[in-house]
């Protein structure tokens, strides 16, 4: 009586084989219409890079300037910071690659230009710095400016952080001269 009854369970090789063709049909389907697998989906939770990222338990690494441009000549990874926040922007390298000649923002790769960001000296390489003081700008708006490109780099699907800046006192670091000739960027 046992060898001949019909099986009434599901096992959790049958829920797999189920999940799996339903992911496999979605994917051709997607495929037919949009011709990307995920529906035309680029962002960050499709990037493996960034899987093995949250995998890992979203680790933030402490990074100095010194490190973090090394690390980004060693592993190829593009990471730029502002204000002390290291984000990781591989995922566009036609922005950001500096062995692109085409790469707009280049200049920020391995390196916090926080100040660059704030006052649009792209051409002076002095103002490629996290240091804010000096800035010739009134605070709030200075301040609003950083929270501004800190919400771009956050909230980006392409991007996301990997750690920040350690730079050390600021009293140690001289304070940098003031750039007023820059890109006016509206918001």
């Amino acid at each position: 009586m046992g060898d001949g009854l019909a099986r009434n369970q599901f096992t959790l090789l049958d829920v797999l084989r189920i999940l799996s063709g339903l992911i496999l049909f979605n994917a051709l389907l997607s495929y037919t219409f949009t011709s990307s697998t995920m529906w035309g989906y680029e962002g960050r939770y499709v990037n493996t890079n960034y899987i093995r990222h949250v995998l890992k338990g979203s680790p933030q690494t402490k990074f100095t300037p010194k490190t973090l441009l090394e690390t980004t000549q060693q592993t190829g990874q593009l990471l730029l910071s502002i204000d002390r926040k290291v984000f990781d922007v591989s995922s566009n390298p036609e922005m950001y690659d500096p062995q692109s000649v085409s790469a707009r923002y280049s200049t920020f790769v391995g390196q916090d230009c926080t100040r660059m960001f704030v006052n649009g000296c792209f051409n002076e390489t002095s103002q490629c710095t996290w240091d804010l003081r000096n800035m010739g700008f009134e605070e709030d708006w200075v301040t609003q400016r950083v929270e501004s490109w800190l919400k771009f780099y956050t909230e980006n699907p392409h991007y996301w952080q990997v750690g920040y800046l350690d730079v050390g006192e600021m009293e140690t670091h001289d304070i940098p001269e003031q750039c007023l000739t820059g890109v006016s960027f509206p918001f």
